[in-house]
């Protein structure tokens, strides 16, 4: 019979809408039996020692005196206790393993005395490592000190132990900004090698990866352990070298796009990536909050439908105010009635609204999204005659990303740039679900306390906080709230040209290329240069930030500045008062204003952070409506009254909670089609390495003729019959899953009928689903009865692959809470025109 993908899926539709799953025990293609020791070159790098210098917080020779710190006063001990009594996330208690610690202090320091030859033989001898062992893991770190102080020119910290010895053993590591969280990686990368995993780590980008690998290829070597990075120009054969290594760093996209690639392999022997081990994720809440829900995709060649350019065309001509309506905080835009009439009236139909002009509904709010709600040097810049995405999170151009293919086309409309191929999707899978996949995960992050809720509710996760080494004496100074955007920018300033005079470093964060532009130009006007860092020349970001911290700089940057970047003082700017930190405004997540904080205090350094904001700032206008006139009010727009403080910071937490809200109504329809992918996987894994699942697969394509199934069973054709069955199973979940991308862009339209989206979008593809099984039978047999002589090929059949496929991401679609807008709007209009 046909291998049954079918029962698994409709036994999950029957408990109701799927769940997300937790892929802890095995991979998307089973589970880990091998070691994670493979043969296969060290990446090394004639300049490792002045590039590891260059890379890692120096943070210097290791005592046997020194303790961990803990909390300074007793109110905070108390505290601390009280919220690990409630087992609040981010209170795993860490203290239990400060003996543990000790003993890796004395140890690294006994080392110091033996000879290189001994310390390496020793470093070898940790094959077989069992982290759960305390025993073993003192002795594996002792060792691991003492060769990171040898090979790299750096001994950790006790802090740093302390979270190296907690990712070793599960939990997520809460590391200040300049705590030295590379070295770290290195340590818990290398434990979880000699215990025989296979090792990822994941860092924010390429030249990361590749950095970081060459960083740390002389401690790797030292333990025997090879290591390498991933990169894009890759060919196939590259990648399943670099995947052989027991450490291999590279992106989450990167990974992705590999699994994709895998997804639609035709022979076992065209695999890139072994089963999915264990990931030690650097900017862990970065991955699995901030991108969590970011679609991969692997696509080919398509073409626009043909509702998209005529619509595009009559949208383009509406008047706002007029035609349409965009809301007070600019968040979501509507047709008026008169906007209805017109495009009626330019697209030749009689009721927009009717259920077969849905189409073209669907198409007129995508394209009026694009022209009122996305705006250029904000979400996107354009550079060389192409639209580029901007990433919210660090306000970098979002490489090889786009938004939804119908709203990117819109957008390319928009700014008159030639508009990109259309694709067919052929598969994708979220960032979080490849995070999912693996069997272990850890990371640490510089910001991890605040996504702790998130982490231990969706993956289990617990976080731990790791002291400073040095105690901060940075001062954080309360908001400053003023009425208006341009007293605020007034303010701010003066207070930089103040800074800048007396010789204080200034790092200015603002919300996007735009307004990091504009007060710059502010500042000029009182005779202040900046440096401007943003998505538009984010090549000279390097040179920007090594002069970031020179006495009397100034740098006005988007969130670019705010993660994964280390400012160090220059001569003579410590006595100024160290680096100013000034926010123009607070981001959408409490997390990344900590992350722009983190960029004055380094490792003991002074330094002062400051966030001025407004009345009017986004986060407010977008999230707060109506903002009522504040009490208290000083003559330069200063707000005193506490009522308008509480409004921002509940603005604020508004803001974050519609953002978890986009991504669990993400997750939760990926989720449905997720679930049906894994079944029709577990048939292709099946057909790719079980002898005889081709034989059971053909016998259910012809179950009524078992000779017509046995004569494709034979050695010289079973090859051909493979290769039909594989492709046909590509070509209906090809089909299905572009059915389904056309049916959620429409789903939010049935509210009107009082219906819900997601379930009506489960039930949609559940109907769907049950057919496709039939349909690649009926297509393998009919291809198959077809091929007249024993060594056709696929290509004589009339299958043809796509001739060339590619990967991109799909930035997450805020239109969605615009059709919810619209659908209110709509549901509004129908009870006006029928009383109901």
């Amino acid at each position: 019979m046909i291998i049954d993908w079918r029962r698994s899926f409709a036994e999950s539709c029957s408990m109701g809408v799927a769940t997300p799953t937790v892929y802890r025990t095995g991979s998307l293609f089973g589970p880990h039996t091998g070691p994670g020791r493979h043969a296969a070159a060290n990446l090394q790098s004639p300049s490792t020692q002045t590039l590891t210098t260059a890379v890692l917080v120096h943070t210097g020779a290791m005592g046997p005196s020194e303790t961990l710190r803990t909390p300074s006063s007793p109110g905070e001990r108390v505290a601390a206790a009280v919220r690990r009594l409630r087992h609040d996330p981010g209170t795993a208690d860490l203290r239990r393993f400060e003996p543990l610690v000790a003993d890796v202090v004395e140890g690294a320091a006994a080392w110091r005395a033996h000879t290189d030859g001994e310390l390496s033989e020793a470093a070898r001898a940790r094959a077989g490592l069992d982290p759960d062992d305390d025993d073993a893991l003192s002795r594996y770190l002792a060792v691991a000190s003492e060769v990171s102080r040898r090979r790299i020119g750096l001994a950790p910290y006790p802090e740093q132990l302390l979270a190296a010895v907690s990712m070793l053993r599960g939990r997520v590591a809460d590391m200040a900004t300049g705590e030295g969280k590379t070295l770290v990686g290195f340590l818990v990368a290398a434990g979880f090698a000699l215990a025989g995993r296979r090792v990822h780590v994941l860092t924010a980008n390429e030249y990361l990866a590749g950095r970081d690998a060459a960083a740390g290829a002389g401690f790797y070597e030292m333990f025997g352990l090879s290591v390498t990075a991933v990169a894009e120009h890759m060919t196939d054969i590259e990648r399943r070298r670099t995947y052989g290594s027991d450490v291999v760093y590279a992106t989450v996209h990167q990974v992705g796009f590999d699994v994709l690639r895998d997804r639609r392999r035709t022979v076992e022997a065209q695999r890139l990536l072994p089963p999915l081990d264990m990931v030690v994720i650097d900017e862990i809440d970065a991955v699995l909050v901030d991108d969590a829900v970011v679609p991969l995709v692997i696509a080919g060649s398509g073409a626009d439908t043909a509702a998209e350019i005529p619509v595009a065309g009559a949208v383009a001509l509406l008047t706002e105010g007029v035609d349409y309506e965009v809301d007070a905080g600019g968040a979501g835009a509507t047709l008026t009635d008169t906007g209805i009439r017109f495009l009626e009236d330019r697209l030749g139909v009689d009721n927009l609204y009717a259920e077969e002009s849905i189409d073209l509904v669907t198409a007129a709010y995508v394209a009026l999204h694009a022209q009122a709600l996305v705006h250029r040097d904000v979400d996107y810049v354009v550079t060389g005659g192409r639209v580029r995405l901007i990433d919210d999170a660090c306000g970098r151009i979002a490489q090889r990303q786009r938004w939804p293919d119908g709203l990117h086309a819109a957008i390319e409309r928009k700014e008159g740039v030639a508009v990109t191929a259309q694709a067919e999707v052929l598969d994708q899978i979220l960032v979080e679900t490849v995070v999912r996949g693996y069997r272990g995960i850890t990371g640490m992050s510089g910001s991890a306390l605040e996504a702790a809720d998130r982490l231990a509710e969706d993956l289990d996760l617990h976080t731990g906080v790791i002291g400073t080494h040095h105690p901060s004496i940075r001062i954080d100074e309360p908001d400053l709230l003023y009425a208006s955007a341009e007293q605020r920018d007034t303010a701010a300033a003066a207070r930089v040209r103040a800074a800048h005079d007396a010789g204080q470093p200034v790092l200015v964060g603002t919300g996007s290329v735009a307004d990091s532009e504009r007060f710059a130009a502010l500042l000029a006007g009182h005779g202040v240069h900046a440096a401007v860092l943003n998505a538009k020349n984010d090549a000279d970001e390097a040179d920007t930030i090594a002069r970031a911290g020179h006495k009397g700089a100034v740098t006005v940057s988007t969130q670019m500045a705010g993660r994964g970047v280390d400012i160090r003082l220059g001569p003579g700017a410590a006595d100024t008062g160290g680096l100013l930190v000034l926010g123009l405004g607070r981001y959408v997540s409490p997390r990344l204003d900590r992350q722009l904080q983190g960029r004055a205090g380094r490792q003991g350094d002074p330094g002062r952070t400051v966030f001025y904001t407004s009345l009017a700032d986004p986060v407010v206008t977008e999230n707060v409506a109506p903002v009522r006139r504040p009490r208290s009010v000083d003559d330069d727009g200063l707000v005193s009254d506490r009522r308008s403080h509480r409004l921002y910071a509940h603005a604020q937490r508004v803001a974050e909670g519609a953002l978890l809200q986009l991504h669990r109504t993400t997750r939760r329809f990926h989720t449905v089609t997720d679930n049906q992918r894994l079944s029709i996987l577990h048939t292709r894994e099946r057909l790719l390495t079980e002898p005889g699942a081709l034989d059971d697969h053909l016998a259910g394509v012809w179950p009524d003729d078992p000779d017509a199934a046995r004569k494709w069973t034979a050695p010289s054709r079973r090859g051909l019959a493979a290769e039909v069955v594989l492709y046909q199973l590509d070509r209906v979940w090809t089909r299905h899953m572009n059915r389904m991308v056309d049916i959620r862009e429409g789903i939010h339209l049935r509210q009107l009928g009082r219906q819900d989206p997601l379930e009506e979008f489960t039930i949609l593809a559940a109907q769907d689903f049950r057919g496709l099984a039939e349909e690649a039978a009926a297509a393998t047999r009919a291809a198959l009865e077809n091929a007249d002589r024993a060594d056709a090929t696929i290509e004589d059949l009339g299958l043809r692959r796509p001739s060339a496929t590619w990967t991109y991401l799909v930035a997450p679609d805020s239109s969605e809470s615009d059709a919810d807008r619209a659908v209110a709007y709509f549901a509004s209009a129908r009870r006006a025109l029928f009383g109901r």
